[in-house]
């Protein structure tokens, strides 16, 4: 009869809230850990796809960097020897062929820092072909080398394109430690959880301090979620 009137149990409620709060919590976490990893996974996917494009715009920008150089040594040879050489004939097709390589071979990036004149290139280009290069053209190419500006400008869309990739793949190591904390949230929660029943367990007053001991640690579980970024 003692126990059938027995009046109201504030251990046990504290206990079920604490089991509920609990339970509820690690979910949550548990959740927002899987969100993040999803997030994840889908950068470092998105990540290798743009490094793969930007490897690809890579050799095609070195493709041309590389004819560029090809084109300009062989040109400025063709320069020198062309204005030494007392052959007049050898001298007008030594420059002339100069300038077919540099108007029609050269990338506009190479042929722009080179400074050579963008009117005969276009003349050129739209089927004139008395369009060459004069001698002050040449002595410009012969002074001026495809240097540092020319490199990037070369190599900027492939650049561009790997800064994108890495960026999302930071973004993608970002999310994958964000889901570590909230992994380690739901660690902490399942621990206040574990407490929590290891009170009813026990009928004498060691219960109350499990129970404490467990409200404590769901406590700080839930303030250190609670400064995390959700998803």
């Amino acid at each position: 009869m003692s126990d059938e009137k027995k009046g109201f149990d504030v251990f046990e409620l504290a206990a079920a809230i604490l089991l509920g709060m609990g339970a509820i919590g690690a979910s949550v976490a548990g959740h927002q850990g899987n969100l993040w990893g999803g997030q994840s996974v889908e950068a470092y996917g998105e990540a290798a796809a743009l490094t793969t494009k930007a490897s690809t715009t890579y050799n095609d920008e070195l493709t041309v960097y590389m004819q560029d150089v090809q084109t300009d040594v062989r040109a400025k040879e063709l320069i020198w020897e062309g204005l030494e050489t007392e052959d007049e004939t050898a001298s007008q097709r030594q420059l002339g062929m100069a300038s077919w390589l540099l108007t029609a071979q050269l990338s506009d990036s190479a042929y722009a820092h080179l400074g050579l004149p963008e009117e005969t290139r276009k003349k050129y280009q739209e089927g004139d072909v008395e369009a060459v290069l004069v001698e002050e053209d040449f002595n410009k190419a012969l002074e001026t080398d495809l240097g540092e500006e020319y490199v990037d400008e070369v190599f900027s869309g492939s650049a561009e394109e790997f800064e994108v990739a890495d960026k999302r793949f930071l973004e993608g190591r970002n999310a994958n430690n964000i889901g570590d904390q909230f992994s380690l949230a739901t660690v902490i929660l399942t621990v206040a959880l574990f407490f929590g029943g290891l009170a009813l367990v026990f009928k004498t007053g060691i219960r109350w301090g499990f129970l404490s001991l467990g409200v404590i640690i769901f406590i700080l579980g839930a303030g250190y979620m609670s400064t995390l970024t959700w998803a």
